[in-house]
């Protein structure tokens, strides 16, 4: 569990000033870097892979399947 993860997993009244100031800090960073134009700031996920391959559709029974 990350640094951040594990702070909000914390009862947020038992959150010292420095604890919210830990969780403050990292989201002005983040903010910072969303504003330079990195996407995954701030998330705590992985970014998934690009979009797929676009599959080419020859008939709309391709498309549609069973529902035609």
């Amino acid at each position: 569990m990350s640094d951040i993860a594990e702070l909000f997993a914390r009862d947020p009244l038992e959150l010292t000033k420095a604890d919210i100031g830990e969780i403050v800090s990292y989201y002005r960073a983040a903010r910072a870097a969303f504003n330079l134009g990195e996407k995954s700031a701030g998330s705590t996920k992985k970014m998934k892979a690009g979009p797929k391959e676009p599959t080419e559709v020859k008939d709309l029974k391709d498309l549609l399947g069973d529902l035609m």
